[in-house]
């Protein structure tokens, strides 16, 4: 029998799997503002749907005693879903508002490509269980292909984002996935046919009946199993979450993640060892280390790092945990009589991993702790992992009990002190981090010192000056006393989303974004009376401060627990606001509801962190501003953003659209920093340049330029990497 055919089996399906799950949440992201919790939402659905996969094919196999029968049972369920091909997404269809979109994206997840994903999530184990039986020298460990299973998926992942993103529509690439899937049954079919014919030849014997008597797996080794699935699951989630808030909820900032996660299973269960353990356990310590000290340098210190060096840290540290706890997953796999068991444990894990992360921890946390959770249970893992293991002791709570005291001292005394010493901060990083690393040969030590010193700087950073902390579907909300208690801060994962001075006679007053002497503050001032206004993204409510007599203004938001923050800790919609309306629901969506030729300005100002939804960018989103303009009205767009270079985007939505723009880029001076602006990127439409002309006495808005090789991005198209700011 052709081991090849049997490779080929596995890694298309392989590949067709891992595909599907960046494609399909991307052709779903707009429907829900572009959160980054679409893809953690996504990911547990791919997850469970894997499980259920995965206990298919046990129950299929020691059930059904006959390799024909279970073949047959199986092409019947493959051959099935081309009932669902090829998928889309319409955009015709709505997400509820003011409750959890977690049901329903669940429910759209099933009904499109649900039946296909178990259909393939199911392959590979089988074909692993059959090739068993086949008689081929190799039968007795088919552990082996599981290496072009994690091969095929690993491609997948690597070929979205720079193959077929950036060259082909999201319709496209759905058109050639429904055809991957026709090939990959023809594949089946002939495997399939090898098999039965092996099967026929081989006589069963107790090595080959897969029905006959099995050694007893206990379930402590079940559980074992099942926990080092579960953290690498878990931190997988976390790291994803953590990049794609800041920079962009993107298929190239899930993949990258995935993709290492994928890598650590093809070390692990290679046949010969790539990376010695105890190599590996020193680089995934002196990682926990590294991330422990960026999370203190921004909750005590209150000093950011640069993303890039903190996303290769975090992402590195991720590998290693994920390499440690799956080497030993390997070394622990049964004989091939437990394969299918040993498979449906760890999805268990993976599946439990994506639950906690996207059902249980928004609802029990109000940061997004389990992330640190997770690096306190790899750290708890260790004891696992080789080498002799050494009794507990109560110095194994003493010491990080001690170090975590020092911590949240520390943070405290820094707590209003914002401008400690280079080298004290360096003292300090330089002796924890000696000191903590030092725990790393007894994993309780090391557990409890990693949760000693996050704990410590949450605590502090959690309590002190916050007044108020909030999580929803959409991201994670906190209200914050700045300056010695000057100003109040809306901050959404790292970033600042607007600020309010907290004395009573300043609190009109637009800052950051919006100062007077910004972007925004020069377009009012030079503007005239705009009777109806549209704002897509609310905030703190601060832009309602240009309102003046006579104009009707309407925000659009996405997440109703921005209305009630803006409402109950800032003033400027009470202040101001007057008689503005607030609509929830994702803001592209909301507007295209409304009458044509509606508004006078529409104002395009939604985040989640740094990232703006992708959404609102496109060409088609551009087109829907303008319908909803009235003749002479206006769009203005903010920009900003650290990580991505969004004017050749839409600049190219511009030109393709034959409508006129201008740009600025603006950078407070130190006397308008104080008085509370800050450097902000801000572009204006109009469908005529004339309309535009009100603009001309202030010269920083200057008028587009042309970018060379820009192309447009669409509903159905986008290049996140040709907008990275490399």
């Amino acid at each position: 029998m052709p081991i090849g055919v049997i490779a080929a089996a596995i890694f298309v399906s392989a590949f067709e799997l891992f595909w599907l799950q960046p494609l399909f949440s991307k052709m779903v992201l707009p429907l829900l503002g572009g959160s980054p919790s679409v893809w953690n939402t996504a990911m547990m659905f791919f997850q469970l749907v894997l499980l259920g996969g995965y206990g298919y094919a046990h129950l299929l196999i020691h059930r059904v005693p006959r390799l024909r029968w279970q073949f047959l049972v199986h092409a019947a369920l493959f051959a099935g879903g081309l009932c669902f091909l090829p998928f889309a997404v319409s955009r015709g269809l709505v997400p509820p508002t003011g409750v959890s979109p977690i049901p329903w994206l669940v429910g759209l997840l099933a009904v499109s490509v649900g039946w296909p994903f178990f259909a393939l999530s199911a392959s590979a184990p089988l074909l692993q269980s059959w090739f068993s039986r086949s008689g081929h020298r190799l039968g007795g460990d088919p552990y082996f292909l599981y290496a072009a299973s994690n091969f095929g998926s690993l491609l997948a992942l690597l070929s979205f984002p720079i193959l077929f993103e950036p060259h082909l529509t999201l319709m496209g690439q759905g058109k050639m996935w429904a055809a991957g899937y026709d090939v990959l049954l023809l594949i089946l079919l002939v495997a399939g046919a090898f098999l039965l014919r092996a099967d026929e030849r081989t006589p069963l014997s107790p090595a080959t009946d897969m029905s006959a008597a099995r050694p007893a797996i206990d379930w402590r080794e079940r559980a074992i199993w099942i926990a080092l699935a579960f953290v690498p699951s878990s931190l997988l989630l976390g790291v994803t979450t953590y990049i794609s808030t800041d920079i962009a909820s993107a298929p190239l900032l899930w993949v990258v993640p995935l993709a290492l996660y994928l890598l650590s299973f093809i070390v692990a269960f290679a046949r010969h060892h790539l990376l010695k353990p105890e190599w590996t356990l020193k680089i995934q310590a002196a990682g926990i280390v590294g991330v422990c000290a960026m999370v203190m340098q921004s909750l005590i210190f209150l000093r950011g790092n640069f993303v890039y060096m903190v996303a290769s840290i975090h992402l590195l540290t991720f590998l290693a945990t994920a390499v440690v706890c799956h080497t030993e997953l390997a070394r622990r796999r049964p004989a091939v009589e437990g394969l299918t068991a040993f498979y449906f444990c760890m999805s268990i894990g993976g599946a439990a991993g994506g639950i906690f992360n996207a059902l249980i921890a928004p609802v029990i946390f109000t940061s997004d702790y389990e992330y640190y959770l997770a690096l306190v249970g790899a750290c708890a893992l260790r004891v696992f992992v080789g080498g002799e293991r050494k009794a507990f002791a109560a110095r194994d709570f003493l010491y990080p009990a001690i170090l975590g005291l020092t911590v949240v001292a520390v943070a405290f005394h820094s707590v209003d002190n914002t401008s400690v010493a280079l080298l004290g901060r360096l003292v300090f990083f330089v002796v924890g981090a000696v000191i903590l690393y030092s725990f790393a040969e007894r994993p309780l030590r090391f557990a409890m010192g990693v949760a000693a010193v996050i704990g410590g700087a949450v605590l502090v950073q959690s309590s002190v000056d916050v007044l108020h902390t909030e999580r929803s579907f959409f991201g994670i909300y906190k209200v914050k006393r700045l300056d010695g208690g000057r100003r109040l801060a809306l901050i959404h994962g790292t970033t600042m989303h607007g600020t309010e001075f907290t004395d009573p006679r300043l609190r009109r007053e637009p800052l950051a974004y919006y100062a007077r002497s910004g972007p925004v503050g020069q377009f009012f001032a030079l503007d005239g009376i705009r009777p109806s206004v549209a704002a897509i993204g609310l905030g703190t409510g601060a832009l309602a401060c240009y309102r003046r007599p006579g104009e009707t203004w309407t925000f659009f938001e996405i997440d109703g627990a921005v209305e009630r923050i803006a409402r109950e800790y800032f003033h400027y919609l009470a202040d101001c606001g007057g008689d503005t309306k607030v609509v929830l629901g994702d803001g592209r969506l909301s507007l295209k509801a409304m009458p044509d030729r509606q508004y006078d300005l529409i104002v395009v100002d939604a985040f989640s962190s740094d990232s703006i939804p992708m959404h609102l960018l496109t060409k088609e989103a551009i087109s829907l501003y303008l319908q909803k303009l009235r003749p002479g009205g206006v769009v203005l767009l903010n920009v900003s953003n650290l990580y991505l270079r969004l004017e050749p985007v839409l600049t190219a939505a511009i030109e393709s659209a034959g409508v006129a723009g201008r740009r600025q880029e603006f950078y407070p001076t130190a006397r308008q920093t104080a008085d509370g602006a800050s450097s902000s990127a801000w572009m204006a439409i109009a469908a005529r340049d004339a309309d535009l002309a009100f603009l001309a006495p202030e010269k920083r808005w200057q008028n587009i330029r042309p970018q060379p090789g820009g192309k447009p991005w669409t509903d159905d198209f986008s290049n996140i990497i040709s907008a990275i700011r490399w």
